[in-house]
């Protein structure tokens, strides 16, 4: 399975990086580092169906990777580990998004993110992992 997964995850990130970054055009550099603003816009304007897929999208996002990086290496089957590697795949996409204009860097999508990576983990972990 080791073998499935390290053929799938070089993919898996290219799509993570070609939906982030790779099909975007060029534009203006935007920051918003206001933490959960997303949650009080949705609560505010009552469109939930808007901010859930905002928000949902950018958990689901990272959950594979979570899940994967366990599988694919040795060394993150540390919860710690693997929350932080997925911590930083999303500053990157969030940096990589502000150097080329090609979308807001955000607070809320490097936490959202980051919970998809550790509920992609704790998955990893009921399925894998043999209790006591």
């Amino acid at each position: 399975m080791k073998t499935l997964f390290r053929i799938v995850m070089p993919f898996y990130i290219y799509l993570v990086l070609y939906v982030t970054l790779l099909n975007r055009s060029e534009g203006v550099s935007r920051f918003l580092l206001t933490p959960f603003w997303e949650y009080r816009s949705m609560l505010e304007s009552r469109n939930y169906y808007y901010w859930l897929g905002q928000i949902c999208g950018n958990i689901i996002m990272l959950m594979p990777f979570g899940f994967m990086l366990p599988i694919v290496s040795d060394r993150c089957k540390s919860g710690l580990l693997t929350v932080s590697v997925s911590f930083l795949f999303s500053l990157f996409i969030e940096v990589a998004q502000y150097t080329t204009g090609r979308g807001l860097m955000e607070f809320d999508d490097l936490f959202n993110n980051t919970f998809g990576g550790l509920i992609g983990f704790m998955l990893y972990r009921f399925l894998f992992e043999k209790s006591d």
